[in-house]
């Protein structure tokens, strides 16, 4: 048997969860594709909005009070939600705003993880004030933590890159106690860190950690005029090189890699990765484009609030290429590429 082969049949097994849910995902996809002619597919993971509030004020942020705002719920209300969510899927996205604001967050990640049992438990950070939640670790199955820039700039306030020397120090607190490949740093890139990107992708490679990348929106679009810059266009080549000759811990396959940061068509699926704000209200069929087909607490399910936006804004359109985020362009591979991207991400 050839080792590449081999090597995939070990990651099967040693995966099995995850492959047999994918596979489960996969199948259920395609009858509604195929047979009920439908792009509202079935969800694999949920995005919660734990808070709209945040520390910092980054510029490329779309998800922010005041610009944006949903009602906290209580922790009991909060948890009713997570049991909702889980209903539908097994894996939970926490991210804001900044999650780390809200007092109860860690009591929030403990329920996910112990009581509502989610496979998947993970939270997206600034890190700012990681030391002040000890027992989020305990809890969580991945962390995700956002920097614009490695360097540290005073004159950029409430910017990551003003914070950035304490982001780096809680960072290397957790490297001590965690796994490193459990921790990805998340970069949004825009013409004037290019080369902050860069250092940050080094640093990763340098700790262990994970590397994920996308390109800041304008609106509802990406901007263009990065494809015109010969340091983004070698960036971009550097990094689909390190991922397809796996020197590097990067997210995304390399055909991903290419349509996400080159800005090559793709359909999205957004039910794939449903988005709930803090008050359970759920989007439909995305939220750029701020239409909620409602609420968990109401409705129980997101299959009883996909099938209520269904009846009032039709079935999802054919899509592409407009909002270029990781996880729209996740869905297209994972719809339409299903067996490239598992095997790409089994090898791995």
């Amino acid at each position: 048997m050839p080792s590449e082969r081999r090597q995939l049949l070990k990651g099967m097994i040693r995966y099995y969860p995850f492959v047999l849910k994918n596979f489960r995902t996969y199948l259920s996809n395609l009858y509604i594709r195929r047979i009920r002619k439908s792009n509202i597919v079935k969800p694999y993971s949920a995005v919660f909005y734990a808070t709209h509030k945040c520390n910092l004020d980054c510029s490329y942020c779309t998800q922010k009070n005041p610009e944006v705002f949903s009602e906290e719920l209580d922790t009991a209300k909060t948890i009713r939600v997570l049991d909702a969510i889980r209903r539908g899927v097994d894996t939970i996205l926490f991210t804001g705003g900044e999650p780390l604001i809200r007092p109860d967050i860690e009591e929030l990640v403990r329920a996910a993880r112990r009581e509502a049992k989610f496979l998947d438990v993970l939270l997206v950070t600034n890190g700012v004030l990681l030391p002040q939640r000890p027992s989020l670790l305990d809890h969580l199955t991945g962390l995700i933590v956002s920097l614009d820039a490695i360097t540290p700039d005073s004159s950029r306030s409430l910017s990551k890159s003003s914070v950035v020397e304490k982001v780096l120090d809680n960072l290397r607190q957790v490297r001590a106690v965690w796994p490193p490949r459990s921790v990805t740093i998340s970069c949004v890139l825009e013409e004037w860190n290019i080369s902050e990107a860069e250092r940050i992708l080094d640093f990763c490679i340098e700790q262990g950690f994970f590397f994920s990348l996308q390109s800041a929106q304008d609106g509802l679009y990406p901007n263009y005029s990065l494809l015109h810059s010969p340091r983004y266009r070698a960036f971009v080549d550097r990094l689909v090189r390190l991922r397809a000759e796996r020197k590097a811990s990067i997210n995304g396959s390399p055909r991903l890699l290419r349509t996400l940061l080159e800005f090559g068509e793709f359909h999205c699926y957004p039910t794939m990765f449903p988005r709930v704000y803090p008050n359970g209200d759920v989007f439909y069929p995305c939220e750029p484009l701020r239409k909620i087909a409602g609420n968990l607490l109401e409705e129980g399910s997101f299959e009883k609030i996909f099938e209520r936006g269904r009846r009032l804004y039709g079935d999802i359109p054919t899509c592409r290429s407009i909002c270029y985020l990781f996880g729209n362009v996740l869905s297209s591979y994972y719809v339409e590429d299903f067996w490239g991207l598992a095997a790409d991400t089994i090898r791995r």
